[in-house]
């Protein structure tokens, strides 16, 4: 089975332009995005899908630099983005990751795929209901299906948020949600929208560690 990584991102960001090259914790938000798929056992082919627009040359550019695959779109068409990205890399599913998530937590993607590979689900996610912080969301999408829902997909602001279209039509699909175990704050963000957020999120992590992951565990698949 092939699985892809595609993290969605862009230097335009209106209330924070360029965060995801913004400095946290010594590095860019993109390279810790990376170097956490990195870890994961799947250490999956990693697809960056940003804008043609200049303004993310930079971003191409780094994301060149570690050694990820780069694939330019629509500057408002995720979906756009991501339908160019599968049929260039074929995959027989694929994380979708938003570039404002510098603390992924790495077991989370091994447990999707787990999970993926107990059914015939068309997505895993864990914001369906969400019980984890904004920051450390997860979906795990099935190619076949976002392809052949994708024509189906015409609003506006559904192509920039396309997993929504699965959640609003979720009789139509098969959909697992993983929960978290604990029970937490969700109004505690864990994702960078704002620049008073670099150094929110930077205490937070100095002072959890990486038990921080300890923080957030998964229900165990029955």
């Amino acid at each position: 089975m092939i699985i892809k990584a595609i993290i969605q991102c862009r230097m335009s960001s209106r209330r924070f332009p360029g965060k995801v090259l913004a400095p946290f914790l010594g590095k860019p938000i993109l390279a810790h995005i990376v170097d956490c798929l990195k870890r994961t056992q799947i250490n999956p082919s990693i697809i960056l899908a940003t804008s043609n627009q200049k303004t993310d040359d930079p971003l191409a550019i780094y994301g060149k630099s570690l050694g990820i695959d780069v694939v330019r779109g629509p500057l408002d068409d995720v979906l756009g983005r991501f339908a160019m990205a599968l049929k260039k890399h074929k995959c027989d599913a694929f994380f979708r990751i938003c570039g404002d998530s510098p603390l992924l937590l790495t077991p989370l993607f091994d447990q999707a795929l787990s999970i993926y590979n107990h059914g015939a689900y068309d997505l895993v996610t864990n914001v369906f209901p969400r019980t984890f912080p904004v920051g450390m969301s997860m979906e795990l999408i099935k190619t076949k299906s976002f392809l052949e829902t994708e024509k189906k997909i015409v609003k506006k602001k559904d192509r920039e948020h396309f997993t929504r279209y699965f959640y609003q039509n979720s009789k139509n699909f098969e959909i697992y949600n993983m929960k978290c175990a604990k029970s937490i704050n969700l109004n505690y963000k864990l994702a960078i929208d704002e620049t008073k957020d670099l150094k929110r999120l930077e205490s937070w992590f100095l002072n959890k560690g990486d038990q921080y992951v300890n923080l957030f565990p998964t229900k165990v698949l029955k």
